[in-house]
């Protein structure tokens, strides 16, 4: 491959320094950069490029898992108008996804790649198409804990997804609760709690939900009987890099000690774990006089050799 010098010398002069447009470039909005916060965002539920986004973080392994649906699929779909929201994700049969991928568009006897009927073409596109219809039936399945990530709510990361569907059980009981309800909640802080809040007080997303349910998607976490481990009752954060552990690693190693691991820092943060490089929580977690861990005293913690 070939192998480029020094972004320095190979600067020609017309280079400009970069400055956070005041407008989305995606729908014209005029952006908001909330105080305390170093993200810049489109005020706008209805911007085209927030739409796309929600939904292919929707359909991520993290979220839904709903395989096969990227970003090209996406705007596809958006753009023939077959979807609008993710509810519509569970109202479209195959046949429509197999023209979406452009064959057989016009003619369906003949494949529009080769001309040829029958083709391996449009044998491939059925076979996508299947695939993706049954990886959409499937992530129905899912429990709240992943549906609660995958809405994408402000601050709502997997940990404090997971955390909310514990504590409420069912999206009905999460809904009705108030944000000092949702912020008694260990290693939710009132960040998370009135960002929660102000999700489900929203009409559009209340009607996003009833149409989530309607099309079969699990509103309930399952009931988890785990023992309980050194830290039942404790929540973390985790920062910067690990030189033992992954980041999975470690929070799956945290849970099945009873603990969770949130990504805020809060009063209700038992410690933050910090690794090479640590973000700016760290310093938001000694203001609040909260313990700094690094990667051995974690090991150590939990009984595992270093």
């Amino acid at each position: 491959p070939q192998v480029l010098g020094p972004v320095r010398e190979r600067r020609s002069g017309s280079e400009r320094a970069f400055a956070m447009p005041d407008r989305c470039p995606a729908c014209d909005s005029k952006v908001e950069r909330p105080q305390d916060e170093i993200m810049t965002y489109c005020p706008n539920v209805s911007c085209p490029g927030r739409v796309k986004e929600s939904i292919v973080h929707f359909a991520s392994r993290g979220a839904m898992d709903i395989r096969g649906l990227g970003y090209e699929r996406v705007q596809k779909l958006l753009d023939a108008k077959l979807i609008a929201d993710v509810a519509d994700l569970y109202r479209r049969p195959a046949d429509q996804l197999v023209e979406l991928d452009g064959y057989a568009w016009h003619d369906p006897l003949l494949c529009d790649v080769c001309g040829k009927a029958e083709c391996v073409h449009d044998a491939f596109a059925a076979k996508s198409a299947e695939q993706l219809v049954e990886a959409i039936a499937a992530s129905k399945k899912q429990p709240l804990s992943r549906l609660l990530f995958a809405l994408g709510i402000r601050h709502v990361g997997d940990g404090a997804a997971d955390l909310l569907s514990r504590r409420f059980g069912t999206m009905d009981a999460l809904m009705k609760a108030s944000a000092e309800a949702i912020g008694e909640v260990r290693g939710i802080g009132p960040t998370i709690a009135e960002a929660v809040a102000a999700f489900f007080a929203e009409p559009r997303n209340r009607e996003l939900i009833d149409r989530l349910r309607e099309a079969g998607l699990k509103m309930s976490e399952p009931q988890r009987t785990a023992a309980p481990g050194p830290f039942e009752g404790h929540s973390f954060v985790l920062t910067g890099t690990f030189s033992t552990l992954s980041r999975t690693e470690a929070t799956k190693r945290i849970e099945a000690a009873g603990g969770a691991v949130t990504g805020s820092v809060s009063k209700q943060t038992t410690a933050i774990v910090a690794g090479e490089e640590p973000g700016s929580k760290i310093d938001k977690a000694r203001t609040l006089g909260i313990q700094v861990w690094d990667e051995a005293m974690l090991l150590d913690k939990l009984g595992k050799p270093t």
